[in-house]
């Protein structure tokens, strides 16, 4: 058995980012980002970086990649939540322990000399992106921007001597499914709240839009666990990133008095085009058959949903959700709801009163260093 073999990736970020194309290109639900967007999130100068450090890692075995792994440390995080925990992230490996061992032993290495006390993981690069492990339901595609992962990544990382921290949840709910009496109660009545008006997201006023969804959707998680608040910059970029795929009918803001008191933002599954990419927008054949595919589309990811903490126990989650399922439907067929805490019993509560149904669950993992 040939050495095993680990390099800083800083100079070799094409590899980093190509490493899982060759580790899944016979597996038929796994879905890659483009390619472009990944080095465009793993730029320095990109807005996330400007307040977290890391390390790139990649393994090499008979001059081949074998592996891949992000250490980082999140200042903003350890400074909201007050911790002093590195992360793990873009983890993708063989199936062998040895290569796992090797990236994860750098890895802390390297964290431990950050001084930090604790490693979570996986986010790539936190909860604000792509976020957690995927434990079951390996058959089916995931949602955009939700991970996919081979079942044996929780053999390797549990190896290591991580334990499970938290489980989030994803729900589904198709135009079929039923609300239930108790919620279609509290949604009439809450629909009657005084000088309430939902409406659409200004897609020609982004930039205004974006800092409006932002101070919603940090103070609705502020308390919620592992939460990282966003900065002006990054909602900024994320709205950028969504404006090509967003759809008026997919937003809305409630507004109470002409103030914006809660939202939701859902998506086009753009994985059914990312499949068909590859990765790249530079192949004429898979390009066209994506822009063929992309009107086809019928379901979507409810990717934000937050209410203002001064509007709660008003039933405006409620009316929010029924507001996705009644226009949304008119373009999408189903959904999914994701991700979820797996404690926060309220929302839960919420959505199985909507007709949504529990389809999947990733788990975030941590160790002491």
């Amino acid at each position: 058995m040939a050495d095993i073999i680990i390099q800083d990736a800083e100079q070799n970020l094409k590899t980093f980012v190509d490493f899982p194309f060759q580790l899944y290109k016979n597996n038929p639900y796994w879905v890659g980002e483009l390619k472009a967007d990944t080095l465009k999130l793993l730029r320095p100068d990109n807005a996330f970086w400007t307040h977290a450090r890391r390390k790139l890692l990649l393994a090499y075995q008979d001059g081949q990649a074998v592996g891949r792994l992000c250490a980082l440390v999140n200042d903003t995080f350890n400074e909201y939540q007050k911790e002093n925990i590195g992360f793990f992230g873009f983890f993708d490996c063989v199936h062998d322990k040895a290569v796992a061992h090797a990236l994860f032993q750098e890895a802390e290495k390297w964290l431990k000399a950050q001084g930090v006390s604790a490693v979570r993981g996986p986010a790539n690069p936190s909860s604000n992106h792509v976020y957690g492990l995927l434990t079951d339901s390996f058959d089916k595609m995931p949602a955009i921007m939700m991970p996919y992962n081979f079942p044996y990544y929780m053999e390797l990382i549990e190896q290591e001597g991580f334990d499970k921290v938290k489980d989030l949840l994803a729900f589904e709910r198709t135009k079929d499914d039923k609300f239930s009496p108790v919620f279609e109660k509290i949604v009439t009545r809450a629909s009657r709240t005084k000088g309430l008006v939902l409406r659409r997201l200004n897609l020609k006023k982004l930039k205004e839009e974006a800092s409006v969804i932002r101070k919603i959707y940090n103070d609705a998680w502020a308390e919620n666990w592992g939460h990282t608040p966003i900065s002006e910059q990054e909602i900024q970029d994320m709205v950028q990133e969504l404006k090509w795929i967003v759809k008026p009918e997919g937003t809305c803001v409630a507004e109470v008095d002409g103030v914006p008191a809660g939202f939701y933002i859902a998506i086009p599954n753009m994985n059914h085009i990312l499949r068909i990419l590859q990765g790249s927008l530079l192949h004429p054949v898979r390009t066209l058959k994506a822009l063929w595919k992309w009107p086809k589309i019928r379901d979507a990811r409810l990717i934000m949903l937050g209410v203002d903490p001064n509007y709660r126990k008003r039933g405006l989650d409620l009316v929010l959700i029924k507001h996705i399922v009644d226009y949304g439907v008119a373009i999408w067929d189903e959904a999914e709801l994701s991700w979820i805490l797996e404690d926060n019993e309220g929302i839960i509560r919420a959505m199985t009163e909507a007709g949504c149904r529990q389809t999947k669950r990733y788990r975030l993992y941590q160790k002491s260093l």
